[in-house]
């Protein structure tokens, strides 16, 4: 039994492996394998005539968990309770994840360093941060120097800076800004809120962070196929933040723009 398990209401990626009269089995690929069921009331709100015309063995998408039991290693997931917006988002989150995990495997074969040691240097360092390392290889890729929290040898990162520059393509604008985010007495509660009100604005295809530097400073990073989106959705964020925040009596601005 996998140490993980998929809870109730979670977005999942699901590979279908079989169809059957009453519904569709499938393997929750973020679950090591565990496989969950579709039923047909799941499959969409309309009639199914032919569960195919929705759903084909080899086919992946994403599912919404409706029921799970960890005691009975039993879930049921739902496809009719996936919105457009949901299922690109997902799936663009799965590929990236899965993008990352093959860098590392080519990193740790061309230095001969164990995948362990990479994981516990890069990804947890980051992950403490809070940082998104696909993000981060982006940031490489498109000219960033490796962070001195990386804890990995100088010459694992400088091929880590070599894979980023040939491996991932840029395919959207970034921009980055230093902003100051301060509560007052209203605490680390509303920076919360108003940073999780500003990453809401982004579309799909598109991504705002809001990462911590060292409070009040946070680094502000936004993602869209555009520059002229990328300023749009900066400023939007700025202005929901500082509107948020000036009713309790705190404060957002940016401090400085990043390159």
């Amino acid at each position: 039994m996998s140490s993980r398990f998929p809870q109730q209401g979670e977005l999942v990626i699901g590979t279908v492996t079989r169809v059957l009269r009453h519904g569709v089995r499938v393997r929750l690929e973020e679950y090591d394998g565990i496989e969950a069921f579709v039923p047909l009331s799941e499959i969409s709100m309309k009639w199914v005539r032919n569960i195919r015309d929705y759903l084909r063995e080899g086919q992946r998408t994403v599912f919404r968990v409706v029921r799970s039991s960890p005691e009975n290693l039993q879930v049921d997931v739902s496809l009719r309770r996936v919105s457009q917006k949901e299922r690109e988002e997902k799936m663009a989150e799965w590929k990236r994840v899965v993008k990352v995990s093959r860098m590392l495997s080519i990193l740790a074969e061309k230095t001969g360093v164990e995948r362990s040691v990479i994981e516990e240097g890069l990804v947890k360092s980051a992950a403490d941060r809070r940082v998104d390392l696909y993000g981060l290889m982006e940031d490489i890729a498109a000219g960033d120097d490796v962070p001195s929290w990386v804890n990995l040898p100088k010459e694992v990162k400088d091929t880590l800076v070599e894979l980023c520059r040939k491996e991932i393509k840029k395919t959207v604008s970034i921009s980055k800004a230093l902003v100051r985010l301060y509560a007052g007495k209203s605490g680390v509660g509303l920076i919360r809120r108003a940073a999780q009100e500003a990453m809401n604005l982004a579309k799909s295809g598109e991504k705002i962070s809001i990462t911590v530097i060292g409070p009040p400073k946070y680094l502000l990073r936004i993602e869209a196929a555009t520059p002229e989106r990328v300023e749009e959705l900066k400023q939007l964020a700025l202005n929901r933040m500082a509107q948020i925040m000036s009713e309790q009596g705190g404060e957002a601005a940016i401090e400085e723009e990043k390159k």
